[in-house]
């Protein structure tokens, strides 16, 4: 199994296998939701969203220093590389328009997710 995950920007932070240990650490609720994959590595219970949710929360605390992240449970939970993914993409956008990744922008996520993507797609 590589270390390496595909397809993700290259300033994405997200390109390696995660530090379990530290991320147990910073949240220490993301224990309870290790497993053993078949290779006998540790992982994470992917197919659970309360696991999803505190290996998110460990991530955003670890690595973008947001402390006491929170949402309720049953709502959507897209992993943070992903997300950071589509940050990193809108700065590439923002940077082809002015000349320089911005330092210091604001983007507003209306949350429209596929819905949006799927509707608009037909005309294409």
């Amino acid at each position: 199994m590589s270390a390496q995950k595909p397809g993700l920007h290259p300033r994405n932070r997200h390109h390696s296998r995660y530090d379990l240990a530290t991320l147990c650490q910073v949240n220490p609720e993301l224990r309870q939701f290790l497993t053993l994959t078949p290779a006998g590595e540790q992982s994470v219970d992917f197919a659970n969203p309360l696991a999803v949710k505190a290996l998110n929360k460990a991530l955003l605390a670890h690595f973008y220093a947001v402390a006491n992240w929170d949402i309720p449970d049953g709502f959507l939970c897209p992993p943070v590389p992903g997300r950071a993914d589509y940050i990193h993409h809108l700065a590439d956008l923002l940077a082809e328009a002015s000349g320089t990744i911005p330092a210091n922008a604001s983007i507003l996520d209306i949350g429209v997710g596929g819905e949006l993507y799927l509707s608009a797609d037909w005309r294409t």
